[in-house]
């Protein structure tokens, strides 16, 4: 019976993750946005920077999310180093407009800070959770404004320059029709329940 129930709890922490489909998108557009006083530059084609008033960019379609989104993150990796900025001030918006745009500098809603792992190289990913915003946005597009303190200079991978792929939005989307992690939860609980009181009133006759 031991070995039962160990093997039911097991089945329970698996469940929440069993319907999860993962889903990676890379950009649609990205690159830098020079928001300076007299000057709305778009830079679309060459790297994502990050420098003070140059802010990094990237826009990812929301085409292919076709379900609950369970996790989402953004993933940045270095194009150029030493990344002189030790994090990256992260800001989500949506927009119906899929290549960058000056609307886009100065943009979004702020999510957090990314702290940049000590030692980043080429190649490396670091990760950021935009779970939240990912699964409560409703557009077109996910866009993603990036900035760092003026002298902190990070360049990181784009579509057109990168060792091995560009920034990607990484998720785990349940897809719709297929019950939620908690349903399953609660139903395989009940299952477990009634096994072990089954158990209980048999070895008690």
């Amino acid at each position: 019976m031991k070995y039962r129930i160990l093997a039911a709890i097991s089945f329970l922490g698996c469940i929440g993750t069993a319907n999860a489909v993962p889903i990676i998108i890379n950009p649609t557009s990205d690159g830098a946005l020079y928001a300076c006083d007299g000057c709305n530059v778009v830079s679309d084609g060459a790297y994502v920077l990050a420098d003070g008033y140059i802010q990094g960019a990237v826009k990812f379609s929301s085409a292919g999310i076709d379900g609950t989104v369970q996790s989402a993150r953004l993933s940045l990796n270095p194009y150029g180093l030493p990344l002189w900025g030790p994090s990256v001030s992260v800001y989500g918006y949506g927009t119906s407009i899929g290549a960058l745009d000056v609307s886009d500098a100065d943009a979004g809603t702020f999510l957090g800070v990314l702290a940049l792992p000590p030692g980043l190289g080429f190649g490396e990913d670091a990760f950021f959770d935009v779970t939240n915003f990912v699964a409560s946005t409703n557009a077109a597009y996910l866009a993603f404004n990036l900035r760092t303190p003026s002298g902190g200079t990070d360049v990181f991978s784009s579509l057109e320059y990168n060792y091995g792929h560009p920034s990607q939005l990484i998720l785990d989307v349940t897809p719709y029709g297929v019950p939620e992690p908690s349903t399953l939860a609660l139903f395989a609980s009940a299952i477990l329940a009634a096994f072990i009181v089954s158990r209980r009133r048999v070895g008690t006759r």
